[in-house]
């Protein structure tokens, strides 16, 4: 099941209703939450540093023992947020609400909410690839 977990963009909004923590609000932005990740973290840190910042940017050099590897691997690490979609259907299109009205045009918040329910499962390119190295 965890390879089907793809990584969320910064711009990318979740709805997250119970369970929460750091966002007060059930809507947010993926950078708004791991802006305030790194804020706690930062607070909570005495040494904290730019450096540190990599966790959350571009990733911080490092070492990895990974399964299935003949040793420690060189490269970056960093801290994203995954998304891993039900199996369940679709939202249907709100295609017959807005036929009710006629010739009216779409408005910005209908185009955002079809565009949300109808899209299909496009993500980044597997994230693992930033973090090839040739060492």
């Amino acid at each position: 099941m965890d390879e089907e977990f793809r990584v969320l963009s910064n711009d990318e909004v979740l709805y997250v209703n119970s369970g929460r923590v750091l966002m007060s609000n059930p809507t947010f932005k993926v950078g708004e939450l791991l802006d305030a990740l790194a804020q706690l973290v930062s607070e909570r840190e005495d040494d904290w540093s730019d450096d540190n910042e990599g966790w959350f940017g571009e990733g911080l050099d490092c070492e990895a023992l990974r399964f299935g590897n003949q040793g420690w691997q060189r490269g970056r690490v960093r801290i994203r947020l995954e998304f891993c979609p039900n199996n369940q259907p679709r939202l249907p299109r709100a295609e017959g609400r807005r036929g009710d009205r006629g010739a009216e045009r779409e408005t910005p918040r209908e185009a955002t909410r079809d565009n949300i329910y109808t899209q299909r499962d496009d993500y980044p390119v597997d994230y693992q690839e930033d973090f090839e190295s040739d060492y």
